[in-house]
């Protein structure tokens, strides 16, 4: 009687084994996205700002 229930093999689907489930799938796209958005938009190689560049921006606009 044991023995009947010990196999598992039987309810597995082979079709959908090593298939990633959907909202997994678009959170991990996402993030890929995200962290190329991230990267390119706080990298101060690619879009010029600087804290000093900003201090002196700063000191420009300020009445004397």
């Amino acid at each position: 009687m044991q023995e009947e229930f010990d196999n598992l093999e039987e309810f597995t689907r082979e079709d959908t084994e090593n298939a990633l489930p959907l909202g997994w799938l678009i959170l991990f796209i996402g993030l890929i996205v995200f962290g190329i958005y991230y990267v390119y938009a706080y990298t101060p190689a690619f879009t010029g700002w600087s804290q000093e560049k900003a201090l002196q921006e700063s000191m420009q606009t300020q009445p004397k």
